[in-house]
């Protein structure tokens, strides 16, 4: 089983990075380019991820098809963090606490569709806010890590 998860996360994962030409791209944009599509692929607001990171992209001028590839790997893990990231927002805001969960979502659309919309809102302000709290220590330290491997490799 566990080989299994190795060969396809080889195939699918590493033997395509292996692809992405070498012409140009230093450690460095690398490095940045990873970075990148981690923060990004972590925004917890469903769909605004492949927005965010196009817009760091080219405000950054990296690699378009590192940034995507790394971002579309980590969505997996952002459906895992969204929950934290809003109780992170919650708690930095010192607001009172709230169950986010799936039946509070539920909870939220009962009163009509305007109403569930205005509430996940404010859900998701919280886990944008908790996000860039992490993200900007996180982003430094994976920038910097990943420097350090791609020089070693490259």
């Amino acid at each position: 089983m566990a080989s299994k998860i190795i060969e396809n996360f080889t195939h699918k994962v590493l033997i395509p990075f292996r692809l992405v030409p070498k012409d140009g791209l230093s450690p460095e944009k690398l490095a940045f380019s990873v970075t990148i599509g981690l923060l990004t692929g972590l925004f917890p607001v469903f769909g605004a991820t492949t927005l965010l990171s196009l817009l760091f992209t080219f405000i950054f001028r990296q690699n378009l098809m590192i940034v995507q590839s790394v971002q579309w790997i980590m969505g997996v893990f952002q459906v895992l963090m969204i929950i934290p990231f809003m109780r992170l927002g919650v708690w930095l805001l010192n607001q009172p606490e709230i169950q986010i969960n799936i039946d509070q979502i539920k909870m939220a659309f009962q009163f009509g569709l305007l109403q569930g919309i205005k509430t996940m809102g404010v859900f998701h302000l919280f886990g944008i806010v908790g996000w860039i709290v992490v993200a900007l220590p996180f982003g430094s330290v994976f920038y910097f890590g990943l420097l350090k491997f791609f020089r070693r490799k490259l």
